[in-house]
């Protein structure tokens, strides 16, 4: 029994880890039956089907699944390659939120419309989400070949750049506050890994604490926001209500959870089944619930860096770390938004949110780190 246990979850022994695409298929089919839970309510209330938003998401996760055999085919060395027209292709998707006809604007009661969303086939596409895979690639091939002894401002490094801005500019517009953050935290951890000394960063870090600064307490949805965070049960009738609910979710789940489907925050939690559905979740299967999702997270989280830390290439190793990290810095905040240890902001719970965009993106990715991780490409 050991013997074949080590079997399995030894490196190299079959073409793509096993332990990994586990995890992976695990997650998503939970996620699915979590999903579905806490959509019920929601679907038959809006369109009169409780099963509207399980259909999508499956129709989403057979198109992912397709695209992750796909790119776990795809050499990652090709996808760079062709990063910078990629990072062309995320501009143009995401100038076109802003189009008439083409976007989709979402008015909020802070007073602030979000343009987030483009209207393809009858669906909603979230071109943020898809953005973050050219700009990991751009970022991975910028990074690896950046000597930050000799770094020279020609066409390449300042196209290269503004590139980047541009993207963030444009993501930060929407605003998509979260996914921002997701790749500011990649560029972040990529400028420590090509050795930019740690006192220039310290500095160049407390410089725009005053800019970040005024773009949270001055920016009217985000000085709301923050107040409510500090004070949810002041705004609980209002725009509170989202934050309180989720936390009697919790409190409602005990230790072994609710019925399933019949608990407080599937009526009255608004994104029960997106953004907050870690609530529902916890509601349904209590706080041993959430303890068996955590832990299969960090497994696949740790088998993830485990495989990174053997890849030869260091393109291939810069590429990967930008996945794990995008996956654990969008688990992280919304974790902490759901539990109220960061102000709200819209980011998913990777494999549990419904949302088609999130879903395929992991799907992309995770095809990319399996042909990173191939057996071939491993030092054993």
């Amino acid at each position: 029994m050991i013997s074949a246990l080590r079997e399995i979850f030894a490196f190299g022994k079959h073409k793509v880890d096993l332990p990994l695409l586990f995890a992976l298929f695990f997650l998503f089919g939970f996620g699915v039956i979590v999903m579905f839970s806490a959509s019920v309510i929601p679907a038959e209330r809006e369109f009169a089907d409780p099963n509207y938003y399980l259909k999508k998401q499956l129709v989403w996760g057979g198109i992912g699944i397709f695209l992750f055999l796909v790119f776990a085919r795809v050499p990652y060395t090709l996808l760079v390659k062709l990063s910078f027209p990629f990072c062309l292709l995320s501009v143009l998707l995401l100038i076109s939120v802003f189009i008439p006809g083409v976007g989709k604007s979402v008015s909020t009661t802070y007073g602030r419309n979000f343009n987030r969303w483009i209207l393809i086939g009858g669906f909603q596409v979230q071109p943020s989400e898809f953005s973050k895979i050219s700009l990991l690639l751009f970022l991975s091939l910028f990074f690896q070949t950046l000597d930050p002894k000799k770094i020279k401002w020609d066409r390449k490094n300042i196209v290269s750049v503004l590139t980047i801005l541009i993207i963030l500019m444009l993501i930060i517009a929407e605003p998509a506050f979260g996914t921002t953050v997701e790749i500011l935290v990649v560029i972040f951890f990529f400028v420590l890994m090509v050795g930019f000394p740690v006192k220039k960063i310290l500095i160049l870090g407390l410089s725009i604490l005053p800019l970040l600064l005024v773009l949270v307490t001055q920016v009217g949805y985000r000085k709301k926001r923050l107040e409510i965070w500090l004070d949810p049960y002041k705004y609980r009738f209002d725009e509170g209500h989202q934050l309180v609910t989720s936390f009697r979710a919790f409190f409602d789940g005990g230790n072994f959870g609710r019925p399933i489907g019949s608990g407080y925050s599937h009526r009255y939690l608004a994104y029960s089944h997106t953004d907050f559905v870690l609530a529902s979740f916890v509601e349904d299967f209590g706080f041993f619930g959430f303890i068996i999702f955590f832990i299969t997270i960090l497994f696949f989280l740790y088998r993830i860096y485990l495989l990174i830390l053997k890849v030869k290439d260091k393109l291939g190793f810069f590429l990967g770390t930008g996945i794990l990290l995008l996956l654990s810095i969008q688990i992280i905040i919304n974790l902490y938004v759901v539990t109220g240890l960061a102000p709200v902001t819209g980011i998913s719970l990777p494999f549990l949110s419904y949302g088609g965009s999130s879903l395929i993106t992991i799907f992309i990715l995770m095809g990319i780190l399996a042909n990173i991780t191939k057996k071939e490409n491993l030092v054993l």
